[in-house]
């Protein structure tokens, strides 16, 4: 009858690691998946509930991108897209580009009005004559059924959801109402589900689904990069694009669903609508972890010696990893991204230990677009400072005095690093910070502290800070030229633990 197509979290625009390839392969991934589910898929509509843009605030580059992008698919297919956190991230404004979009005809932007009422949701209509800023819900006409397939849009509430979802609830039924009865209904929303994704916070658990579900056939999500499905109802397809070095590990599927409806085919007999969704992988840039030990080398030289035969160890499984279907362009395996683990404990001093150089040599001998290092090592000074800790230093009269405590960690590990010569006082700025930080006091209060003690106490390291100013999309007003490309974008530092690690949505 009807085929819809599932995606979300596509984060255009998204120069990870400072990376102009990274931010390509967010187009092109996004692209390959449009072309598929038109030309292979045959959808009616495509579904996005949130984050098409990794940021509001976009290079007209990426604009002019998706319009072009947006403008290949035919007009007979739909775009409906709900916000999620990144299109609307920090302070909100009256309008974005999604409105942008939606009054382009490029998309349907389809958000609730929650502020007219506050226990019941406004779901306007879709109006392709007076489209508007946004709608509420859209009608998508199918045969064989009596009434159409109807998709509402919820935008991200954040830790508001839970009461946004009741507004939704009640706002679908009095739609329904006053609209007439659709034969099956989608609401796209930008959330995670306590159940499928514990260790995220501000997630939404079952119980507070169940209005929800009386009144909605297919729960489309957005925001956890996973893909994960529940109770027959609920769908989240996972990011086209991996964004971080967990969210690259194998076990993490990505890709949309496809969505295939059957008049007459469900359980409840008549014209009752069964649905089969199937999940795609889409083609992505593999991630490829490689883990290394250092316990066993007692010298810098034995450890690089060690590594690189690890790492020539790894090359045919990378190759192998890489030649996946979903890895490869145009029949060629993308370059992966290698993430670099070193693990155990170190047995000479960390400054001598040379991440970046050894990150170098990987790249290289892997043929990788990028290496991302993260450290779980102790030095073994650290290691036996944790284990032979002085009780009476550390304890007064029974009681733990966690001032000395902190300021002996603190202190070695200075001495582990390039503040070597200055391990005192490094110890006593990062004890200044820790009592800010318990104390509540502002980040931007902290952060000046620090900044103040580090130039007063290595002048020589502040005076060749340069700034590093992301590239400018507008052609030079006098050459006309576009001006050149340095950007480092240095906020994607995705050096995450193996415990306690965060995804980044």
């Amino acid at each position: 009858m009807l085929t819809l197509t599932h995606i979300a979290d596509t984060h255009l625009g998204h120069r990870q690691y400072g990376l102009k390839q990274r931010e390509d392969d967010m187009v092109s991934t996004t692209r390959a998946a449009f072309q598929e589910m038109i030309e292979e898929r045959g959808t009616d509509a495509i579904l996005l509930p949130g984050d098409l843009f990794h940021s509001r605030d976009l290079r007209p580059k990426i604009l002019h991108q998706i319009e072009q992008e947006l403008e290949q698919i035919p007009d007979e297919v739909p775009v409906l897209v709900s916000r999620g956190n990144h299109d609307e991230n920090l302070t909100p404004r009256d309008v974005t580009w999604l409105n942008y979009l939606h009054q382009r005809g490029h998309i349907v932007f389809l958000q609730a009005n929650l502020n007219a009422d506050p226990e019941t949701a406004w779901l306007n209509p879709y109006d392709p004559e007076e489209p508007g800023q946004s709608a509420g819900f859209y009608d998508i006409d199918a045969a064989d059924v009596d009434g159409p397939i109807r998709v509402f849009g919820l935008q991200w509430r954040g830790a508001k959801t839970d009461q946004a979802l009741q507004q939704v609830a009640k706002g679908i039924q009095e739609t329904n109402e006053m609209h007439g009865e659709p034969a099956w209904t989608v609401l796209l929303a930008h959330f995670g589900i306590e159940d499928e994704v514990p260790t995220l916070g501000g997630t939404v658990t079952h119980g507070e689904l169940r209005d929800v579900k009386d009144v909605v056939d297919y729960l489309a999500l957005g925001h956890i990069h996973k893909r994960y499905e529940s109770g027959g109802w609920i769908y989240n397809p996972g990011s086209p694009e991996a964004h971080n070095t967990r969210e690259g590990r194998s076990e993490w599927d990505h890709g949309y669903c496809s969505v295939a409806l059957d008049a007459g085919g469900s359980e409840a007999g008549g014209d009752a609508i069964d649905f089969d969704a199937e999940h795609h992988p889409t083609k992505r840039r593999p991630y490829y972890r490689i883990e290394f030990d250092v316990t066993a080398y007692e010298s810098p030289g034995d450890l690089e010696t060690a590594f690189q035969n690890h790492v020539r160890d790894e090359q045919a499984a990378i190759t192998e990893y890489c030649s996946q279907d979903e890895f490869t362009a145009r029949g060629e395996p993308r370059e992966p991204i290698i993430d670099l683990r070193f693990t155990g404990t170190l047995q000479f001093s960390r400054g001598d230990f040379r991440t970046d150089e050894l990150a170098e040599w990987a790249e290289e001998a892997c043929d990788a677009l990028y290496v991302q290092v993260n450290t779980g090592i102790r030095t073994a000074n650290v290691q036996q400072l944790l284990s032979e800790i002085d009780e009476d230093e550390v304890f007064k009269d029974g009681q733990l005095n966690t001032a000395a405590l902190e300021n002996r960690v603190f202190e070695t590990i200075a001495k582990e690093s390039i503040y070597d010569d200055h391990a005192a006082d490094v110890a006593d700025v990062l004890g200044n910070a820790h009592q800010m930080a318990q104390a509540d006091e502002a980040v931007e209060d902290i952060r000046d502290s620090v900044s103040s003690a580090r130039q007063e106490l290595f002048p020589e390291l502040t005076d060749d800070v340069v700034l590093d100013i992301e590239e400018d999309p507008f052609a030079d007003a006098n050459t006309g030229e576009e001006a050149s490309d340095n950007t480092t974008d240095g906020d994607e530092a995705d050096g995450e633990a193996e415990a306690g690690e965060v995804v980044e949505q």
